[in-house]
Parts: structure tokens; sequence; C-alpha cells
């Protein structure tokens, strides 16, 4: 079957003219470079940053307080004492956007939670933030190929800062790998016991 098809691919490189055949070759490497990758280990994909810091940004997924006396004002009992800011972060280095998450007091960021690249761990994404009773919720997800994953992030607001007091994890893969459907489903649910201060979180311990 291989020579069958190498055979074939041959035939058709030779008929298609020379201003297509480059163009024809990369997409063949580049589909081939995908197969090759493993998607069915389940696995967080790191690179090697060519640099440790980008326009102020430091290459490890951190969370940081910018302002701790504009946290002092923070008032847990105001609907509108924060404001959750998804903003999206351009790394010219590799190419790549990150979407990031801001908790703002007016218009002062107060706490900056950075996150991975797609790159960094496969496919990764932060998809939505909301503001529950007691504090917010943060969603995300990664994966590809044979494995996908959804993760939601709880904090609590109290004392003035927030803390990181349950994650649910929810697990897709497929036991068929012919159709590529994600069939099976898995569900984690895991209580931070002592909660987590948010300064001290990041977002790759759990996923």
């Amino acid at each position: 079957m291989i020579i069958k098809n190498f055979h074939i691919l041959t035939g058709i490189c030779f008929l298609v003219p020379t201003i297509f055949l480059t163009g024809a070759c990369s997409t063949s490497n580049s589909s081939a470079q995908t197969t090759d990758q493993n998607f069915d280990v389940p696995s967080i994909v790191r690179i090697e940053r060519p640099k440790s810091d980008l326009n102020g940004r430091v290459y490890n997924s951190k969370t940081i307080i910018l302002d701790n006396e504009l946290l002092k004002n923070l008032d847990c009992n105001s609907s509108n004492g924060y404001n959750l800011v998804r903003v999206e972060n351009y790394h010219e280095d590799e190419g790549i956007t990150s979407r990031d998450l801001n908790i703002m007091i007016a218009k002062e960021i107060m706490v900056k939670v950075e996150l991975p690249t797609g790159l960094e761990v496969k496919n990764f994404s932060l998809n939505s933030t909301k503001k529950t009773k007691d504090g917010f919720q943060m969603n995300t997800n990664w994966g590809g190929g044979l494995y996908h994953y959804e993760i939601q992030f709880n904090f609590r607001c109290r004392e003035n800062n927030f803390y990181l007091y349950k994650v649910k994890k929810d697990s897709f893969s497929t036991t068929n790998s012919d159709n590529g459907l994600w069939d099976k489903k898995e569900t984690e649910e895991t209580k931070i016991e002592p909660n987590l201060p948010i300064e001290k979180f990041v977002v790759s311990n759990y996923l």
C-alpha cells in the first residue's frame, strides 16, 4: 500500500507544473510532520523559549499582583468591586498570541494571571471567565488528536484577595482511533485545601 501510494504521489508531482511543485512537496512535508506527532500520548508540550523575557512578560505562566495597595481596596461584597478582562498578548519570537487574564479595579490592573501559549501547552486556550456569587470562574482547554481537556478554575474573593478553592477537569478521549470522536468522558473535581492565594497560582500545575 505504501509503495502504491508513493507511485501515485510521484505521478502527480510530475504532472503538476513546476510552479506548483514546491507547494505540493511543502504540503506533503508539513503533513508528515503533523502525522509524526504522537497524538496517542496526552502530554503538555513545552518549548525552549529564545528569551527569558519578551516585552515585559516572563516566559513562565504565573500570577502577579501588580499593586498591593490597590488590592487592599478590593471589595468582595460588591458586584462592581472588580472586573475580569481577557487580554491578548502577541509574542513576536514565537509568532503566536496568548490570552491572559487581568483583574482590574476601575481602570487599574490589580492582578495579572499569565497563561501558557498554545506552543507551551498544546492548543491551550482561555475560553471564558465569569463572576460567581463568591468570586469568579476561569474556563480553559487544551489538547488535540485523540485527547482533549477542559479545566475549570474556581476562585473565591475574601479578605481583600482571591483564593483558588476548586478545580474541575473534564477529560475527553476516543475509544476508536479510526473515527477520531471523543466518545469517552471522565470528570475529576479537586478541592484545594487550604485555599491557594492567587499570587501562588500557576495554571500548568493543574493541567
